[in-house]
């Protein structure tokens, strides 16, 4: 499941631990994407990383974590081709990441 679309692994790194406004870090087809948790919402806020600037723009939602059905939401007009491509890695490591705090939280 953690595996983009030229087989390379993503990698995740916890930035925080406290799941009001926990962020995460994965690298996805070779993009660094940054997921913030929202407090007391089933989504999280998916922001990507600019190589050349270092700084982070929105790229849109995951949005249903806590159902069957989570999709992903863009919001980046520029960036509709990447994530569509990309949306199936970005759900799953974005349901990974909630499933992962919702178990050490529950």
């Amino acid at each position: 499941m953690n595996r983009n679309a030229v087989g390379e692994t993503t990698r995740r790194t916890t930035l925080s631990d406290d799941f009001d406004g926990a962020r995460f870090a994965a690298v996805i087809d070779g993009r660094r994407l940054y997921f913030e948790a929202f407090p007391a919402q089933s989504r999280f806020r998916v922001t990507v990383a600019d190589a050349r600037t270092g700084r982070s723009a929105a790229l849109g939602s995951v949005i249903r974590l806590d159902t069957d059905a989570p999709g992903l939401r863009i919001c980046a007009p520029l960036e509709v081709e990447w994530a569509t491509r990309n949306a199936e890695e970005i759900v799953a490591e974005a349901v990974d990441v909630w499933d992962s705090i919702t178990r050490r939280e529950g």
